[in-house]
């Protein structure tokens, strides 16, 4: 997709964080934009955020776990736009805790979002995406569906689930010669409210909070005290921001880059699982001072 003037994106997750600046940076290049999102407050403020560009925008308050609802989405965009010709699946929810301690509530309301809200949104707008000229299909997973850490199990397999999904789908869209692109995004770390989020909803295990030996297994390690405290140091502590993201994924779409790693961070843990698949996880640590010393790595050749 060369450019995005005058096309019609839909942008699951839009209240906040990527989804919301993909919002923005889509409408300063003159794309229309449905707004999807569960909650009506930051999605209000969002489609303030873009009024001041001349474009048209359109509310819809869906939980993309929501099989029924999602199905019903497109013919309530189609309305308001007339067409749909990029679907980005972005909705994601952060949750921490070991499997032991996992409940069925916890992987239901993981999974849902996580996984089968990509799967919904993919396949209630396939058809209508089929019917463009040039369409595509933006899946978020994550750098946590290439690499697994202690207590994210959940997050784990809805990651790991969205990028074979989005693999097979692109390799089917390819086998049909269809019009679709289909892009898989693996952001690294991206400052956004995503673990704060998670922490104000009690999805994480405190038992990884604190100086105990379990503390170790959090993303922290000891320097989190507290869900609340890891959730602000997640946003903090990023590399870089939400916006710079959101114009990551878009330029690698230009340029038809259907692997996106989002982040130098990304690309280095992306390197480090392939040249290491079983030890891994004790180079993890390493990448923070690996990105500082090579700030401006370019990803490898795919």
């Amino acid at each position: 997709m060369k450019n995005f003037t005058g096309k019609v994106a839909v942008i699951t997750g839009s209240g906040s964080g990527m989804g919301r600046e993909l919002a923005i940076e889509l409408a300063q290049s003159g794309a229309n934009i449905a707004l999807v999102e569960w909650n009506e407050a930051t999605l209000n403020e969002t489609a303030e955020l873009l009024k001041s560009y001349n474009v048209g925008v359109s509310k819809h308050i869906v939980d993309v776990s929501d099989k029924k609802a999602v199905f019903a989405l497109p013919e309530k965009v189609i309305e308001e736009h007339g067409s749909v010709d990029i679907v980005f699946n972005n909705a994601g929810v952060a949750l921490s805790s070991t499997i032991e301690d996992s409940t069925d509530e916890d992987w239901d309301w993981g999974l849902g979002i996580l996984l089968h809200g990509v799967i919904n949104g993919t396949r209630a707008f396939l058809p209508y995406l089929k019917e463009r000229p040039e369409a595509a299909i933006v899946n978020t997973s994550s750098i946590f569906g290439l690499l697994s850490v202690p207590t994210q199990s959940i997050y784990h397999v809805g990651k790991f689930g969205v990028r074979a999904f989005t693999e097979s789908l692109a390799l089917e869209m390819k086998m049909d010669n269809s019009p679709v692109e289909v892009y898989s995004v693996h952001p690294g770390h991206i400052g956004t409210n995503i673990a704060n989020l998670a922490a104000e909803a009690g999805k994480f295990d405190e038992t990884t909070f604190g100086d105990s030996e379990e503390s170790k297994s959090n993303l922290f390690g000891p320097k989190a005290k507290s869900s609340k405290e890891a959730g602000q140091m997640f946003k903090n502590e990023a590399p870089i921001n939400a916006n710079t993201a959101a114009k990551i994924i878009l330029k690698n779409i230009k340029k038809k880059n259907k692997r996106i790693m989002v982040g130098a961070d990304a690309r280095w843990y992306d390197r480090v699982q392939r040249l290491f698949p079983k030890k891994y996880i004790y180079f993890l640590p390493l990448i923070p001072l690996i990105r500082r010393l090579f700030p401006r790595d370019k990803p490898l050749d795919r």
